[in-house]
């Protein structure tokens, strides 16, 4: 499914509240009825549009370059408020047990977390190192890979303050995240093409599966009990849930190279990526070669998994 405008696009959210699919794509987040696809209404004249998360009656995305966070109206998408936050705000998600939004700052090495009632921020907690992928488990604790150290690092959400961090043995650069929040279990996608499965309260490894390609995304589906890897080559890894601590490799299969980043419609299964036919500038030494967007090409992508 075609989205106007240009570049390339980042974090999708679904929020099955007000039924509505937000698509970060470079400057603009596209708002989409859920069930139809239909586009509703957009945010517009951002730097370059992260993650979203929504509360309050409120979205807020995190503009990854202007190092802000923008309040945004999410049934017209008309800017309502911006907040100063950390440098190169990245993932963000609301918390339901502290009632808080957790914005994940990539160069500050800090998390901001907002009131989104009063739309402040009201809060900084130092992480010591960049952030990458991040989750709450519902249940008063938050997940965030930190790509240097190696680790995850594990929120209480209700104080404010970092209590742990795991250790990913054999994991390099640690980068999308997902949670078996029924059986505390936290999924890290690695550079190194692995998985590591880790048990929540102990920190164990209990498991370690093969993925594609520079995995960028995972979602678990508690209802068919597995879990998609997507990389950015455009691998994607299917794995079956056979216990809390027991796992296997289901399928693998190819789709759009970048369709990296997911979000899930738990209630139907849906899965939602996005893409764009890609050109890749010459390579410039010292710098990340990443591609650009081919002009006109910009797409949502949708897989079921049931």
């Amino acid at each position: 499914m075609s989205l106007p405008g240009e570049g390339r696009g980042d974090y999708l959210l679904v929020d099955e509240a007000s039924s509505k699919l937000f698509v970060t794509h470079a400057s603009t987040v596209h708002i989409l009825d859920l069930k139809t696809l239909k586009p509703i209404a957009a945010v517009t004249k951002l730097t370059k549009a992260a993650g979203i998360a929504v509360a309050a009656g409120k979205g807020f995305v995190s503009d990854a370059g202007g190092n802000k966070i923008v309040v945004f109206d999410p049934v017209t998408g008309s800017a309502i408020k911006t907040l100063a936050g950390g440098k190169k705000p990245d993932s963000i998600f609301f918390d339901p047990p502290s009632g808080m939004i957790f914005v994940f700052n990539g160069e500050s090495h800090d998390i901001s977390v907002i009131d989104p009632i009063k739309s402040e921020i009201i809060k900084t907690i130092a992480l010591g190192d960049g952030p990458e992928a991040a989750r709450g488990d519902g249940k008063g604790r938050a997940y965030v890979n930190l790509g240097d150290e190696r680790a995850v690092a594990v929120i209480d959400t209700r104080k404010g303050e970092v209590v742990n961090k795991i250790p990913l043995t054999g994991c390099e650069s640690p980068a999308a995240l997902g949670i078996d929040a029924a059986h505390d279990r936290i999924f890290s996608s690695c550079e190194n093409k692995v998985m590591k499965i880790l048990d929540a309260k102990t920190g164990r490894i209990v498991a370690t599966l093969p993925v594609g390609e520079d995995p960028d995304g995972i979602i678990y589906d508690a209802a068919s009990q597995q879990i998609v890897v997507s990389g950015r080559d455009g691998s994607w890894t299917i794995v079956d849930q056979l216990s809390a601590d027991r796992y296997r490799i289901n399928s693998t299969f190819a789709i759009d190279p970048y369709a990296k980043t997911l979000a899930h419609d738990a209630q139907t299964g849906r899965i939602f990526s996005s893409t764009a036919d890609l050109i890749w500038p010459p390579v410039v030494p010292g710098k990340k070669h990443l591609p650009d967007a081919k002009s006109g090409t910009f797409r949502l992508i949708v897989i079921s998994t049931r």
